[in-house]
């Protein structure tokens, strides 16, 4: 059985500090990422498992101006893009600032009577979806709850909805 390098856990702990992950240190130490964990604990403070630290590196302006934008209800991929954070992040600046969250999935804003008006007009879901700037799938939803039924399927829809 091969010998144990040593690890010296005082450049271990400047290391981590300084950025390194444990999974790298482990390789740079030929120890498993437990054998560091270990070494670690109780020494650092403990960055979250899987990358980036969520958040916990983004100052608190940015923090605001993050809770800000999902509170005037900017699409949570405009958020996600311009600060470089996932929606959870998104969602956790917001519960911290004490903003309500918004349904999963946007807010409705497209108009189902001008969907059903259109769709009576003789309009097929596929031209109403671009004339609103929406997808076929959720005008054809719509159209489903309000017990309405689409004037036609396009090809491309009906292949994907067997998926």
């Amino acid at each position: 059985m091969p010998a144990r390098k040593h690890i010296d856990v005082g450049e271990l702990v400047k290391a981590y500090e300084a950025g390194a992950s444990i999974r790298a240190l482990a390789r740079d130490y030929e120890a498993s990422h437990t054998a560091i964990q270990r070494r670690l604990k109780g020494r650092v403070v403990m960055r979250p498992v899987g990358g980036r630290a969520g958040g916990n590196l983004i100052p608190q302006q940015v923090r605001d101006k993050i809770a800000a934008a999902y509170a005037e209800d900017a699409p949570m991929a405009d958020i996600m893009a311009e600060f470089d954070v996932c929606d959870e992040t998104v969602r956790r600046f917001a519960d911290e600032a004490g903003i309500p969250r918004r349904p999963v999935g946007g807010q409705q804003r497209l108009d189902p009577d001008q969907i059903v008006e259109l769709s009576s007009q003789g309009w097929p879901p596929d031209a109403i979806a671009v004339l609103l700037d929406a997808s076929p799938s959720r005008v054809r939803a719509i159209l489903r709850e309000l017990r309405e039924e689409p004037a036609e399927v396009s090809e491309a829809d009906a292949n994907t909805a067997g998926e």
